[in-house]
């Protein structure tokens, strides 16, 4: 009888340690997953900031170059650097901020307007807007929306 129970306690602590293994296994593959998901975040960072200095059709090999000898440089000046990158990230996020401001009882207006100059070239503004920007009603528009149709029909 004590050799069963002595035979029962070692199962259950088997199993115990099976299942501590199996929630081990979890936990690191959970880290792991967390860690590729926050390097491919900052690879597509990186990606996007060549994006914005027009460099991300450049030849790898070539920037790898670059970025080689000037390593020194940007290291000794990384403040300034700093400083010059979180300008040029303010103005691009105040700027599309201002672009996607909602046109107002003003642009409403001119946009009326706008609906015979388009009827005029046998061309209808409300397919216009519901194709380029999937958008039904004019006060949903943006200000760069309403900039881009104007535009649009300047080359009518």
């Amino acid at each position: 009888m004590e050799k069963d129970n002595l035979n029962r306690q070692i199962q259950k602590k088997k199993e115990k340690l099976q299942k501590l293994e199996r929630d081990k296994k979890i936990y690191i593959s959970n880290e792991n997953r967390e860690k590729r998901r926050k390097r491919a975040r900052n690879l597509i960072m990186l990606g996007a900031l060549f994006e914005i200095e027009n460099l991300e059709k450049e030849n790898g090999e070539a920037l790898l170059g670059f970025l080689h000898e000037s390593k020194e440089i940007f290291f000794k000046n990384r403040d300034r650097y700093f400083e010059i990158g979180e300008s040029i990230l303010e103005k691009r996020k105040n700027s599309k901020v201002k672009d996607n401001i909602d046109i107002g009882d003003t642009e409403i207006k001119e946009l009326l307007e706008l609906v015979n100059i388009f009827k005029s070239k046998n061309q209808d503004l409300g397919v216009f807007i519901q194709e380029r920007f999937k958008k039904k009603l004019f006060k949903d528009l943006t200000m760069n929306e309403f900039k881009i149709i104007k535009d649009y029909i300047k080359n009518l």
